[in-house]
């Protein structure tokens, strides 16, 4: 019925096209649908690329930049431990302590900041109780499928050389990371649709938060085999997840619509760094037999969560 219908219209726009011809009468109005709609799209085309929104097109680009380049903080931190230092008992040592502080920072952004953030955008879209009940299961329901997602993906691209264990996990931790970077560009780029000063604001609050977990992304990194410097380049090379998340969030032209996506990548994205953190990082730590080494361990997990809390809490 659809396809009869497709070659009915065509047909009747050839000859209402020939019966203007033969009447010598203006074709524009026969195309006056398709010209208003292809006038409409230049106007919508025209207001993206306005001068009026200029300033928003750089401010989010030069905010999103600045929290992907926060990714190469870490090399003012971390110390200059490289290759088989790293695989010394010092040097492994050291590691598992970073590790430590790594999931006590994951775990922190999970809970304090990535869920609690898609728990406002839930329930802010909706009204009802019920339909808003049902859009906080839908949250859940997207923090198993990032968790599972994750763990396919190691599955499948799970590695057959010994020499670094936890390589794929890294890979992992970074699309982790550019998926995270994209809904900051989202949170930036629609803040800056509102005005420069909630956009500065955002800006800064994403950065306090984003400052300790890239050290722990970074240690991540350097479990899987990464020097210092390849390690920092995997990390700003992130950053494009964060320009594409502003872009995206401009030409939805509306904080509105980057909402919406950011209501389930922020779930999906704290399923990853779960996974991330309970199934590649903690093996490791348990492996730990020397006691003092694994009270060492605990303080520095709950370090990094107090550090998350205290940045929560100065934010709000």
């Amino acid at each position: 019925m659809t396809k009869q219908k497709f070659l009915l219209d065509g047909t009747l726009s050839i000859f209402l096209i020939v019966a203007c011809e033969a009447q010598q009468l203006p074709r524009s109005h026969v195309a006056a649908s398709s010209g208003s709609l292809c006038d409409k799209e230049a106007e919508s085309w025209g207001q993206l690329f306005s001068s009026e929104r200029l300033d928003a097109w750089i401010c989010s680009l030069i905010g999103s930049f600045m929290v992907g380049l926060s990714g190469v903080f870490p090399l003012l931190v971390i110390p200059l431990e490289t290759g088989a230092a790293l695989r010394s008992e010092a040097g492994s040592h050291r590691l598992k302590q970073l590790l430590s502080f790594a999931i006590g920072g994951l775990l922190g952004n999970v809970f304090l900041h990535l869920l609690p953030e898609a728990w406002a955008y839930t329930c802010s879209a909706t009204t009802g109780e019920g339909q808003s009940f049902q859009q906080q299961k839908l949250l859940g329901l997207w923090v198993i499928i990032g968790f599972l997602t994750f763990l396919v993906l190691e599955k499948i691209f799970l590695e057959k050389e010994e020499e670094y264990p936890g390589v794929i996990s890294g890979y992992l931790n970074l699309l982790a990371n550019t998926i995270d970077n994209f809904t900051h560009g989202l949170a930036v780029a629609a803040s800056f649709l509102v005005s420069k000063k909630v956009g500065f604001l955002t800006t800064m609050a994403i950065l306090l938060h984003e400052i300790p977990h890239e050290v722990g992304d970074f240690a991540i990194l350097l479990r899987a085999g990464f020097d210092r410097w390849s390690a920092a380049k995997m990390q700003l090379s992130t950053a494009l997840g964060g320009i594409l998340g502003a872009c995206f969030a401009i030409c939805a032209q509306s904080p509105k619509g980057a909402g919406e996506t950011v209501a389930w990548i922020l779930p999906f994205t704290s399923g990853g760094f779960l996974y991330i953190a309970l199934v590649n990082v903690v093996p490791d730590l348990l492996e730990e037999k020397n006691p003092w080494n694994s009270l060492q361990q605990i303080l520095l997990l709950c370090t990094g969560i107090t550090v998350m809390v205290l940045l929560t809490l100065t934010i709000e």
